[in-house]
């Protein structure tokens, strides 16, 4: 019988699947039918998504992107055949893949339809949608999500199940389907039973205290589900999620600001987000995690970065208008293996696991591509050997709570603020401000993303007054601003010009701004794993695995 777990090794969070640490390197597709099992079985890889869909129905609510699988449970009969396709066709390209089927659990529309009162009092597509709060949603979701689980671990394909990652709302991602954080009469009700009040019309008389609330509620299902897979898999089996974008969907209704519940719940052991979209993902930047990987490590769970990295090959997968954002292209050859050799370096240099969304099918259908795809496979089998604890002297702590009161500030120190850090040069880890007492003594540097004062970043200021404080009057500072107020705070900078580092104990990655790379000032010996770029031009990817 096949068990998984997540637990520490060479200084990470790591899978271990019958006992043994997996390299967290996987790919995925959504269009199954346009599958390269194949290119990446025989690039090495072993782990892989396949999805699944309890309806059918769009993921997005706002593009009303056509339904992409059957719905299971769409008839009076649950339907599985789509899943054991799918199944199948991975086996015999991989005949020893491990799967984290991804289980969208949204429920098909007919139940909307029957159950208005447990919906969202808005739409943003043709109907409404059922609302978070819902404990009727929640119990019929629980009943599909237990038919599911239960057939699959009695299936053929069980003993290469190696867990599950639950799915649900806009876009799969948690996201409300109402764009406001799942506002409906269940919501309100929840809201006031929980000792929050209304007003004489039943609205929420603290609307901070109500997105509070519903992010809350999001975080609770989680983990509710979650706790749910666990005991029907005999806590066999690891379970996952998107959730706790704190530093992309930085609005209050995005229902992703109760990331320490998530984290805090024994049932969930590792967490999902894309690589940030921030500024369409050009070369010479760094492209941030979404979330705070550090606090994820630090509580003993696995961060998976879904890297959909465009490519040439990448096209809009229909004509909707919504698709026609360039957004969902990609850049020449030469740009897309710079951008493949960093969201890769990100994820090995980070600690932390990844897979290849391979979103529409067919991205990365070139020989080059795959070339490098076998390299970064056996370069993240290596690296199982080494320390892959983190490097950095530097530490930023955000606070997830912070008020909506200056939404300005809000978005350039929360969320563009990024950019700064990226390309200051120097490498930092970024923490949620509760897990500051646990780590306040492995860094030099303490950087404060401030919008809002909260009580917990004022307490940590108190500990740590020379903290660097950034806010709404110079989150608009230069890369070479930042570094300097760094290196005057006892950081120590291995380049003098902007670029992007990350460091581990056994790496050193540098994704250049210009068009070659900076001189490097460091105290060991670099072997170069992989850098000499195809093409001259801006922003190029350098890695180096440090010797001593």
């Amino acid at each position: 019988m096949i068990t998984s777990e997540i637990r520490p090794h060479t200084g990470v969070p790591t899978l271990f699947v019958n006992g043994q640490p997996i390299p967290g390197a996987a790919y995925m597709t959504y269009y199954t039918d346009r599958n390269r099992y194949a290119d990446f079985a025989e690039a090495g890889y072993r782990l892989f998504s396949v999805p699944v869909c309890f309806a059918a129905r769009t993921i997005n609510e706002s593009s009303q992107f056509p339904p992409f699988k059957p719905g299971i449970f769409e008839g009076n009969e649950p339907d599985y055949t789509s899943f054991d396709r799918d199944m199948r066709d991975l086996l015999d390209a991989c005949p020893d893949a491990l799967v984290f089927p991804r289980v969208n659990v949204s429920l098909p529309i007919r139940w909307e339809l029957d159950h208005p009162d447990e919906c969202c009092d808005t739409a943003v597509g043709p109907h409404k949608c059922f609302c978070f709060s819902s404990e009727a949603w929640a119990e019929e979701t629980e009943r599909l999500l237990t038919a599911f689980i239960e057939y699959t671990q009695r299936s053929p394909f069980a003993g290469h199940i190696i867990g599950y990652q639950i799915a649900c709302g806009n876009t799969e991602e948690w996201f409300s389907f109402d764009f406001k954080g799942s506002v409906g009469k269940r919501a309100r009700e929840a809201f006031a039973a929980s000792g929050g009040t209304l007003t004489a019309d039943g609205q929420p008389s603290d609307p901070a205290a109500f997105n509070r609330f519903l992010s809350e509620v999001a975080a609770g299902r989680i983990c509710r589900l979650a706790g749910l897979v666990k005991w029907l898999t005999g806590r066999r089996l690891v379970v996952g999620t998107f959730y706790g974008y704190t530093f992309e969907c930085v609005g209050p209704e995005s229902c992703h600001h109760a990331m320490m519940t998530v984290l805090e719940s024994p049932d969930v052991d590792f967490i999902c987000s894309p690589v940030s979209y921030g500024w369409g993902r050009p070369a010479g930047i760094d492209h941030a995690n979404m979330t705070a990987v550090d606090s994820i490590k630090l509580h003993g769970k696995l961060y998976f970065a879904e890297n959909d990295t465009r490519t040439h090959l990448s096209r809009p997968p229909c004509e909707l208008p919504y698709f026609q954002n360039p957004i969902w292209t990609g850049p020449v050859p030469e740009v897309t293996a710079e951008l493949i050799k960093m969201h890769f370096a990100r994820a090995l240099v980070h600690g932390h696991a990844f897979w290849w969304f391979d979103m529409w099918g067919g991205w990365y259908a070139c020989p080059e591509y795959m070339a490098l795809m076998a390299d970064v496979r056996r370069i993240a089998g290596e690296s199982m050997g080494s320390s892959r604890a983190s490097a950095a002297r530097v530490a930023v702590f955000a606070d997830e709570q912070v008020s909506d009161t200056a939404p300005a500030d809000v978005f350039s120190v929360m969320y563009a603020f990024r950019r700064t850090l990226g390309l200051c040069g120097i490498p930092y880890d970024v923490y949620l401000a509760p897990d500051y007492a646990s780590v306040r003594d492995k860094y030099d540097v303490i950087v404060l993303l401030a919008p809002d004062v909260t009580p917990a970043l004022v307490a940590i200021l108190a500990d740590h007054p020379d903290a660097l404080i950034i806010d709404g009057g110079n989150a608009g500072m230069t890369p070479s601003e930042l570094r300097r107020a760094l290196v005057e705070r006892g950081a120590v900078s291995y380049v003098d010009t902007d670029a992007v580092v990350y460091e581990s104990d056994s790496w050193l990655f540098l994704h250049t701004a210009g068009d070659e790379l900076p001189a490097l000032h460091v105290p060991f010996g670099l072997a170069e794993v992989f850098g000499r770029p195809l093409a001259a031009g801006r922003g190029k990817s350098y890695l180096f695995r440090k010797e001593t």
